[in-house]
């Protein structure tokens, strides 16, 4: 997750560069062709052939980054059409007696303005397009128009029949009007830094019936198709448009992403770059040393007994206190000792000493995401070593806390922490340690150790703790105190 986020930033610092470094307003403009599609069509007609309406338009753009930006367009245009084959079948309100039919076409003009929203298609994969570049356009508009429908005559006069442009009813006394909303698609070609041409094909949906000037009970909603030829002009001193990318300029460096070791840490933020291979490793990208003794776990000869550097992360084997008892087996190696007191010079120094050394142990197990089984072999070594350090130490207790991530609901995670500290602690029992020497609780997602916002921090969460926490005497150890008093 660490990575993704990265890669996330560095597309908005490339993104920011691009913005700050190049012009965001355009302006254009062109010709266009209308192509009415409702109760009359331009295309594709009886008797009278086809209509080709030709316009004008102009816009202004300005991007807000190089995926998005608004744009403000005005619109000019001949209108025009007439019925399609097989027409007849509707009726035509509001005029009498008339029905759809092969003599029947309308002309006007209109005008109007709309607000679209700019999506570059091209930046949603690449940020530095340089010849051809695909831009989505999404938005409503509003026009007025004066059409108004006839019909030829057999002697090739024209009789009006209704205009739109004149209805005394309305406010706009000479001319309707009607809402629209469009979805356009721009193809735009690079001629230079400063000009671009662009084909746009549109397809607009009319709110109103009149537009043809022909209001039937064939449909309420008219459509009706532009498409647009033209060139667009980008302002500013900058040499580059915010849409494009710039051969001439100098480059912005994408981040990347490194992780020599391959242990999910990149290179820039780890602290051990080249970390062996399938070495688990903490947040920060050192390896896991878990008896804190300054000795990696893959390189420490005795991961579970804090030791030495100079001698594999083992201590000394040797007998420092000259009092005849192995360093390794005595619980007091400075001090002279005896050996019924294992190395100390008498009872309560061994019993403090015993206690001062096994409460400071802490041990750590961790496991697969939703999972409280112990899979591996390193693990089960792990829990041998605790096993056996409990059963030479028979007066301490210890607890076994479970945790995990924040994968899954709170419950959920509570009990699963519950039986990864009970997976540990019936292991442990397993292995002969008194089971009421033995404390397990589960503890869900609270008290993380790292961040749960990258893999590595979920796996170091996932988790079960095994630490000393008290002094412990069964009634056969308490008559072991005694009879060694006595003697």
């Amino acid at each position: 997750m660490i990575i993704n986020l990265l890669s996330k930033k560095s597309i908005n610092n490339i993104q920011k560069v691009l913005l700050d470094d190049s012009n965001t307003w355009a302006v254009g403009g062109g010709i266009s062709n209308f192509i009415m599609h409702g109760d009359l069509r331009s295309i594709g007609t009886g008797n009278l052939g086809n209509f080709w309406n030709f316009g004008a338009y102009a816009y202004v753009d300005k991007m807000f980054n190089p995926l998005l930006g608004m744009e403000f367009k005005v619109n000019y245009s001949k209108i025009s059409g007439a019925a399609q084959y097989f027409s007849n079948v509707y009726d035509i309100l509001y005029v009498d007696q008339q029905k759809i039919s092969n003599n029947l076409f309308f002309k006007g003009t209109s005008y109007g303005a709309e607000l679209n929203l700019i999506l570059s298609f091209s930046n949603l994969y690449v940020t530095d397009a340089r010849k051809w570049h695909a831009t989505g356009y999404f938005g409503a508009g509003y026009h007025q128009y004066d059409s108004a429908l006839f019909e030829k005559l057999s002697n090739g006069s024209n009789n009006l029949l209704v205009d739109f442009g004149v209805n005394p009813a309305r406010n706009s006394v000479f001319e309707a009007s009607s809402i629209y909303i469009s979805g356009q698609l721009g193809i735009k070609y690079r001629l230079n830094k400063r000009v671009d041409i662009e084909f746009r094909p549109s397809w607009y949906f009319n709110y109103e019936d009149h537009l043809d000037a022909t209001i039937s009970n064939k449909q309420d909603w008219e459509t009706f198709f532009v498409t647009h030829i033209g060139v667009a002009i980008k302002l500013g001193e900058k040499k580059i448009f915010t849409i494009w990318g710039d051969e001439d300029k100098e480059k912005v460096e994408p981040f990347e992403i490194i992780d020599t070791d391959d242990d999910g840490v990149i290179d820039q933020l780890d602290r051990d770059p080249d970390t062996p291979a399938g070495v688990m490793v903490y947040g920060n990208g050192t390896p896991i040393d878990s008896d804190q003794d300054t000795v990696p776990d893959y390189l420490d000869k005795c991961p579970f007994i804090k030791g030495r550097v100079d001698n594999d992360g083992c201590p000394f084997v040797g007998d420092i206190d000259r009092d005849g008892i192995p360093d390794r087996e005595d619980k007091c190696p400075e001090v002279k000792g005896l050996e019924k007191y294992q190395g100390c010079p008498d009872l309560n120094s061994l019993r403090v000493t015993e206690l001062i050394t096994v409460m400071s142990y802490s041990k750590s197990i961790y496991f697969n995401s939703d999972s409280n089984s112990i899979t591996s072999g390193f693990y089960f070594t792990m829990l041998d070593d605790v096993a056996e350090i409990m059963l030479k130490n028979k007066n301490v207790t210890f607890s076994i806390s479970g945790f995990t991530d924040d994968v899954g609901t709170d419950d959920y995670n509570l009990k699963l922490s519950e039986k990864r500290a009970n997976e540990a602690r019936n292991y442990l029992i397993e292995r002969g340690v008194e089971m009421d020497r033995i404390f397990a609780k589960g503890y869900g997602e609270i008290d993380p150790k790292y961040q749960n916002n990258t893999p590595q921090g979920k796996q170091l969460n996932r988790r079960v703790e095994i630490k000393s926490v008290g002094f412990y005497e069964s009634k056969t150890q308490l008559k072991k105190i005694e009879d060694i008093k006595k003697n």
